[in-house]
Protein backbone atom coordinates (compact mmCIF):
# COMPACT_ATOMS: atom_id res chain seq x y z
CA UNK A 1 0.00 0.00 0.00
CA UNK A 2 1.58 3.34 -1.02
CA UNK A 3 0.17 7.19 -1.23
CA UNK A 4 0.90 8.56 -5.02
CA UNK A 5 0.56 12.67 -5.31
CA UNK A 6 0.19 12.71 -9.25
CA UNK A 7 -0.05 16.35 -9.97
CA UNK A 8 -3.71 17.07 -8.39
CA UNK A 9 -4.42 13.15 -8.20
CA UNK A 10 -4.46 12.02 -4.84
CA UNK A 11 -4.68 8.31 -4.25
CA UNK A 12 -3.44 5.05 -2.79
CA UNK A 13 -2.62 2.05 -4.44
CA UNK A 14 -2.86 -1.74 -3.09
CA UNK A 15 -1.29 -4.84 -4.37
CA UNK A 16 -2.58 -8.18 -3.99
CA UNK A 17 0.59 -9.24 -2.17
CA UNK A 18 -0.40 -6.50 0.57
CA UNK A 19 -3.58 -7.36 1.26
CA UNK A 20 -2.28 -10.64 1.62
CA UNK A 21 0.57 -10.09 4.22
CA UNK A 22 -2.49 -7.69 6.23
CA UNK A 23 -4.99 -11.09 6.00
CA UNK A 24 -1.86 -13.30 7.25
CA UNK A 25 -0.34 -10.49 9.77
CA UNK A 26 -1.13 -6.98 9.95
CA UNK A 27 2.19 -5.96 11.50
CA UNK A 28 4.15 -7.61 8.41
CA UNK A 29 2.08 -5.51 6.10
CA UNK A 30 3.29 -1.91 8.14
CA UNK A 31 6.47 -3.23 7.59
CA UNK A 32 6.19 -3.71 4.22
CA UNK A 33 5.43 -0.37 3.80
CA UNK A 34 8.09 1.25 6.18
CA UNK A 35 10.99 -1.55 5.57
CA UNK A 36 10.47 -2.50 1.84
CA UNK A 37 13.83 -3.02 0.96
CA UNK A 38 14.41 -5.53 3.68
CA UNK A 39 12.64 -7.67 0.70
CA UNK A 40 15.46 -8.67 -1.39
CA UNK A 41 14.40 -12.35 -2.17
CA UNK A 42 15.85 -15.74 -1.94
CA UNK A 43 17.28 -17.86 -4.24
CA UNK A 44 13.90 -19.69 -4.36
CA UNK A 45 12.33 -16.09 -5.86
CA UNK A 46 15.32 -15.85 -8.79
CA UNK A 47 14.36 -19.62 -9.79
CA UNK A 48 10.68 -18.20 -9.85
CA UNK A 49 11.61 -14.63 -11.79
CA UNK A 50 14.07 -17.11 -14.00
CA UNK A 51 11.46 -19.55 -15.19
CA UNK A 52 9.03 -16.75 -15.10
CA UNK A 53 10.62 -14.95 -17.70
CA UNK A 54 11.48 -17.73 -19.97
CA UNK A 55 7.49 -18.35 -20.05
CA UNK A 56 6.68 -14.84 -20.86
CA UNK A 57 9.82 -15.53 -23.87
CA UNK A 58 7.90 -18.73 -25.18
CA UNK A 59 4.55 -17.03 -25.33
CA UNK A 60 5.47 -14.02 -26.58
CA UNK A 61 7.46 -14.67 -29.57
CA UNK A 62 5.35 -18.35 -30.45
CA UNK A 63 2.22 -18.75 -31.61
CA UNK A 64 1.66 -21.86 -30.00
CA UNK A 65 3.50 -24.57 -27.40
CA UNK A 66 4.47 -26.58 -30.99
CA UNK A 67 6.31 -23.85 -32.05
CA UNK A 68 8.73 -23.68 -28.99
CA UNK A 69 11.82 -26.29 -29.07
CA UNK A 70 11.70 -27.21 -25.42
CA UNK A 71 15.80 -27.36 -25.48
CA UNK A 72 16.27 -23.52 -26.22
CA UNK A 73 13.74 -23.05 -23.35
CA UNK A 74 15.54 -24.62 -20.80
CA UNK A 75 18.38 -22.65 -22.20
CA UNK A 76 16.73 -19.51 -21.95
CA UNK A 77 15.71 -20.36 -18.38
CA UNK A 78 18.87 -20.99 -17.18
CA UNK A 79 20.25 -17.82 -18.67
CA UNK A 80 17.70 -16.19 -16.78
CA UNK A 81 17.80 -18.12 -12.99
CA UNK A 82 22.09 -17.61 -13.23
CA UNK A 83 21.32 -13.82 -13.66
CA UNK A 84 18.80 -13.77 -11.24
CA UNK A 85 21.04 -15.60 -8.67
CA UNK A 86 23.76 -13.10 -9.02
CA UNK A 87 22.20 -10.73 -7.33
CA UNK A 88 22.05 -9.96 -3.71
CA UNK A 89 19.69 -12.00 -2.45
CA UNK A 90 19.23 -14.49 0.82
CA UNK A 91 20.79 -17.83 -0.08
CA UNK A 92 18.85 -20.54 1.51
CA UNK A 93 19.41 -24.50 1.47
CA UNK A 94 18.09 -24.65 -2.06
CA UNK A 95 21.77 -22.87 -2.89
CA UNK A 96 23.81 -25.83 -1.16
CA UNK A 97 23.44 -28.54 -4.63
CA UNK A 98 23.84 -26.30 -7.66
CA UNK A 99 23.56 -29.17 -9.52
CA UNK A 100 20.36 -30.35 -7.87
CA UNK A 101 19.24 -26.62 -7.82
CA UNK A 102 20.03 -26.30 -11.70
CA UNK A 103 18.41 -29.92 -12.62
CA UNK A 104 15.00 -28.55 -10.85
CA UNK A 105 15.13 -25.60 -13.21
CA UNK A 106 15.22 -27.90 -16.57
CA UNK A 107 12.62 -30.04 -14.72
CA UNK A 108 10.10 -27.53 -14.14
CA UNK A 109 10.30 -25.55 -17.20
CA UNK A 110 9.93 -28.86 -18.77
CA UNK A 111 7.03 -29.84 -17.00
CA UNK A 112 5.61 -26.77 -17.78
CA UNK A 113 5.87 -27.09 -21.70
CA UNK A 114 5.18 -31.11 -21.89
CA UNK A 115 2.16 -30.39 -18.93
CA UNK A 116 0.92 -26.82 -18.16
CA UNK A 117 1.29 -24.77 -21.94
CA UNK A 118 -0.76 -27.58 -23.41
CA UNK A 119 -3.76 -26.30 -21.83
CA UNK A 120 -3.55 -22.32 -22.33
CA UNK A 121 -5.38 -20.46 -24.52
CA UNK A 122 -2.32 -18.93 -26.28
CA UNK A 123 -2.69 -15.41 -28.56
CA UNK A 124 -3.58 -13.53 -24.91
CA UNK A 125 -0.90 -11.25 -23.17
CA UNK A 126 1.79 -12.05 -20.60
CA UNK A 127 3.00 -9.76 -17.85
CA UNK A 128 -0.55 -7.73 -18.20
CA UNK A 129 0.00 -4.24 -15.65
CA UNK A 130 -3.61 -2.78 -14.11
CA UNK A 131 -4.57 -0.56 -12.35
CA UNK A 132 -8.42 0.23 -11.42
CA UNK A 133 -10.11 2.69 -9.09
CA UNK A 134 -12.48 0.44 -6.47
CA UNK A 135 -14.66 3.23 -5.62
CA UNK A 136 -13.76 2.89 -2.21
CA UNK A 137 -11.74 5.30 0.04
CA UNK A 138 -9.64 5.76 3.40
CA UNK A 139 -10.33 6.68 6.28
CA UNK A 140 -8.76 10.15 5.64
CA UNK A 141 -11.22 10.30 2.29
CA UNK A 142 -8.25 9.13 -0.51
CA UNK A 143 -9.27 6.76 -3.10
CA UNK A 144 -8.31 3.13 -3.16
CA UNK A 145 -6.56 1.84 -6.40
CA UNK A 146 -5.93 -1.78 -7.29
CA UNK A 147 -2.83 -2.40 -8.87
CA UNK A 148 -0.67 -5.41 -10.23
CA UNK A 149 0.17 -7.60 -13.14
CA UNK A 150 -1.19 -10.71 -14.00
CA UNK A 151 1.05 -13.65 -15.29
CA UNK A 152 -0.67 -13.92 -18.67
CA UNK A 153 -4.47 -13.33 -19.20
CA UNK A 154 -5.67 -15.70 -22.48
CA UNK A 155 -7.85 -14.32 -25.62
CA UNK A 156 -10.98 -15.40 -23.76
CA UNK A 157 -10.06 -13.79 -20.51
CA UNK A 158 -8.78 -16.65 -18.83
CA UNK A 159 -5.89 -15.98 -15.55
CA UNK A 160 -2.99 -17.65 -15.40
CA UNK A 161 -0.68 -17.65 -12.97
CA UNK A 162 2.55 -19.45 -12.84
CA UNK A 163 4.22 -20.83 -9.69
CA UNK A 164 7.01 -22.51 -8.13
CA UNK A 165 7.17 -24.36 -5.62
CA UNK A 166 8.10 -27.14 -2.62
CA UNK A 167 5.41 -28.71 -2.82
CA UNK A 168 1.62 -29.40 -5.14
CA UNK A 169 -1.22 -27.13 -3.35
CA UNK A 170 -4.18 -27.95 -1.56
CA UNK A 171 -7.54 -27.28 -4.33
CA UNK A 172 -9.93 -26.57 -2.03
CA UNK A 173 -7.74 -24.57 0.50
CA UNK A 174 -7.28 -21.94 -2.53
CA UNK A 175 -10.74 -22.12 -4.14
CA UNK A 176 -12.13 -20.84 0.05
CA UNK A 177 -9.04 -18.73 0.85
CA UNK A 178 -6.61 -17.53 -2.02
CA UNK A 179 -6.68 -13.66 -2.18
CA UNK A 180 -5.02 -13.37 -5.72
CA UNK A 181 -7.54 -14.49 -8.26
CA UNK A 182 -10.27 -12.63 -6.30
CA UNK A 183 -8.01 -9.18 -6.69
CA UNK A 184 -7.11 -10.31 -10.31
CA UNK A 185 -10.77 -11.47 -11.50
CA UNK A 186 -11.59 -8.43 -10.10
CA UNK A 187 -9.63 -6.28 -12.32
CA UNK A 188 -10.24 -8.26 -15.27
CA UNK A 189 -14.13 -7.84 -14.82
CA UNK A 190 -13.56 -3.83 -14.30
CA UNK A 191 -11.34 -3.63 -17.60
CA UNK A 192 -13.73 -5.34 -19.40
CA UNK A 193 -11.38 -8.05 -20.12
CA UNK A 194 -13.89 -11.07 -19.04
CA UNK A 195 -17.34 -10.78 -17.12
CA UNK A 196 -19.70 -13.05 -14.94
CA UNK A 197 -17.60 -16.09 -13.61
CA UNK A 198 -14.37 -16.57 -13.93
CA UNK A 199 -11.74 -19.01 -13.97
CA UNK A 200 -8.00 -18.42 -12.53
CA UNK A 201 -5.33 -21.33 -12.84
CA UNK A 202 -2.39 -21.81 -11.28
CA UNK A 203 0.17 -23.52 -13.17
CA UNK A 204 2.34 -24.82 -10.36
CA UNK A 205 5.37 -26.43 -11.07
CA UNK A 206 7.42 -28.20 -7.84
CA UNK A 207 10.91 -27.41 -7.43
CA UNK A 208 12.57 -30.88 -8.15
CA UNK A 209 15.08 -32.53 -10.01
CA UNK A 210 11.93 -34.97 -11.39
CA UNK A 211 9.21 -33.64 -13.28
CA UNK A 212 5.72 -32.54 -10.63
CA UNK A 213 3.42 -30.17 -11.85
CA UNK A 214 -0.28 -29.30 -11.24
CA UNK A 215 -3.20 -27.49 -12.88
CA UNK A 216 -5.54 -25.66 -10.30
CA UNK A 217 -8.56 -24.04 -11.47
CA UNK A 218 -10.32 -21.69 -8.85
CA UNK A 219 -13.26 -20.10 -9.45
CA UNK A 220 -14.40 -16.12 -8.77
CA UNK A 221 -17.64 -14.49 -9.02
CA UNK A 222 -19.31 -11.71 -7.44
CA UNK A 223 -19.89 -12.76 -4.19
CA UNK A 224 -15.83 -12.98 -3.84
CA UNK A 225 -15.13 -9.56 -4.93
CA UNK A 226 -17.56 -8.06 -2.57
CA UNK A 227 -16.10 -10.07 0.20
CA UNK A 228 -13.05 -9.16 -1.10
CA UNK A 229 -13.74 -5.00 -1.33
CA UNK A 230 -15.01 -5.73 2.31
CA UNK A 231 -11.06 -6.99 3.72
CA UNK A 232 -9.75 -4.61 1.50
CA UNK A 233 -12.13 -1.27 2.98
CA UNK A 234 -10.61 -2.57 6.58
CA UNK A 235 -7.62 -2.99 5.98
CA UNK A 236 -7.17 0.32 4.47
CA UNK A 237 -9.15 2.44 6.88
CA UNK A 238 -7.24 0.82 9.85
CA UNK A 239 -3.95 1.74 8.22
CA UNK A 240 -5.07 5.14 7.54
CA UNK A 241 -6.33 5.42 10.93
CA UNK A 242 -3.46 4.20 13.26
CA UNK A 243 -0.86 5.31 10.88
CA UNK A 244 2.41 3.69 10.47
CA UNK A 245 4.84 5.02 12.62
CA UNK A 246 3.93 2.24 15.46
CA UNK A 247 3.31 -1.37 15.47
CA UNK A 248 -0.03 -3.02 14.33
CA UNK A 249 -1.81 -5.95 15.70
CA UNK A 250 0.89 -9.15 15.13
CA UNK A 251 -0.56 -12.66 14.40
CA UNK A 252 2.21 -15.41 15.79
CA UNK A 253 -0.50 -17.91 15.26
CA UNK A 254 1.07 -20.23 12.84
CA UNK A 255 4.09 -21.78 11.21
CA UNK A 256 4.37 -18.58 8.71
CA UNK A 257 5.88 -16.50 11.74
CA UNK A 258 9.17 -17.62 11.44
CA UNK A 259 12.52 -16.68 10.42
CA UNK A 260 11.92 -18.38 7.05
CA UNK A 261 8.65 -17.36 6.19
CA UNK A 262 8.60 -13.48 7.20
CA UNK A 263 11.92 -11.30 6.21
CA UNK A 264 10.88 -8.83 9.27
CA UNK A 265 11.04 -11.75 11.95
CA UNK A 266 14.79 -10.07 13.60
CA UNK A 267 12.59 -7.04 14.27
CA UNK A 268 9.41 -8.54 15.02
CA UNK A 269 8.98 -11.49 17.12
CA UNK A 270 12.31 -12.82 17.01
CA UNK A 271 13.51 -9.77 18.84
CA UNK A 272 11.71 -10.72 21.78
CA UNK A 273 11.70 -14.99 21.57
CA UNK A 274 14.64 -16.05 19.36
Amino acid sequence: MKLYVEDTNVHYRVRQSWLNDFMLCPERSRLAITLPQWRSGSDATAIGTGIHAAIEWAMENHEDIPDVDLEELKDVATKHVLDELEKPIKLTKISDDEEVMMASVDAMIEGWHRDIAPMVEWGGHSEYQFEIDTGLVSANNVPILLTGTMDYISPSGEIWDWKTSTRTYTPADKQARAIQPTFYCYAAEKLGLSDGTMSFFYGVMVRKPQIKTQVVEIVREQAHYDWMLRQLESATRMATTMGIDHSWPMNDQGHLCSSTWCDYWSICKGASLP
